[in-house]
């Protein structure tokens, strides 16, 4: 009975994995068929694949790789399919390819399986001992939280910084047009946005400082340099200094949030969307 269900369960996950890997192969399939379809456009139109990197900002080999299907050289589905928008717009394309996002992730073992697998059925009793609470141990837990409240209190005194003035976004704040707003509503086929110096406070460089609310595509190009292109996870705070200008592009614009030359920060744009916008001195 024993290895029944042993083999039963084992049997489920081999499906869950198997089912895993055609979601890739499907995943592979459709992508390489839009990137023929994009290169075929492309190509009909005289299009020059150096012309779309200078239209949408995507390197050449984000290009290259979208046309040529190779999925393990593109990020995850969900800024992939962003990036495609982004093509298909550059190439004026009526109807953008739809890239649908499937779960590749292997990790799924069906309820059925879960339910009837106890794992308790298989070890020896003297594994589940019986346990009761006693007064130590009461004593043992108050010491415990003690400690963590102390180093808690202890971490906020040494930073009194982080919570004196604490940046709060509100509706108002956010909707406010100043000289280096960012405009919080795209449009698919609008150019690199421009925001320019023109405070008072005068700046020999141009110091952009990202905070990531949301997980997030960016690459960020400085004085025509590729600085940074990759995925940064929520929370993560990065700062890039520039003598000219330095261009962000956000796969997940509402996640992020930009401060411009120690201005006041401002969200880069919608949630999902892919945003450009470039900051120079005049």
């Amino acid at each position: 009975m024993k290895d029944h269900q042993k083999n039963h369960l084992k049997n489920h996950k081999n499906q869950a994995f198997a089912m895993a890997e055609n979601s890739q192969v499907l995943q592979r399939q459709k992508l390489q068929e839009i990137g023929a379809n994009l290169l075929s456009v492309r190509t009909e139109k005289g299009i020059s694949l150096d012309d779309i990197v200078t239209k949408t900002q995507i390197t050449k080999r984000v290009l290259v790789a979208i046309e040529q299907g190779h999925l393990e050289d593109l990020p995850e589905p969900f800024y992939t399919k962003a990036l495609i928008k982004k093509y298909a717009n550059a190439l004026g394309m009526s109807a953008v390819p739809d890239y649908t996002v499937v779960d590749l992730e292997p990790t799924t073992i069906p309820a059925q399986a879960r339910k009837k697998f106890n794992i308790k059925k298989y070890l020896p009793k003297w594994q589940f001992p019986k346990w009761q609470l006693r007064s130590q141990h009461l004593y043992l837990l108050y010491l415990l939280l003690v400690g963590i409240a102390v180093k808690g209190i202890a971490t906020v005194v040494d930073n009194p910084s982080r919570t004196e003035n604490p940046i709060l976004f509100t509706e108002t704040d956010l909707s406010q047009t100043t000289s280096t707003s960012i405009s919080n509503a795209p449009s698919k086929n609008s150019a690199s946005k421009l925001v320019t110096q023109s405070n008072t406070t005068v700046f020999d460089s141009v110091v952009v400082d990202v905070n990531v609310k949301e997980r997030c595509w960016l690459k960020v190009i400085v004085d025509e340099e590729v600085e940074f292109e990759g995925i940064l996870l929520k929370g993560t705070n990065r700062s890039w200094t520039g003598k000219e200008k330095i261009t962000i592009v956000a796969g997940n614009a509402g996640g992020v949030v930009v401060t411009y030359n120690k201005g006041q920060g401002q969200i880069l744009g919608e949630p999902g969307e892919v945003e450009e916008v470039t900051y120079t001195l005049n």
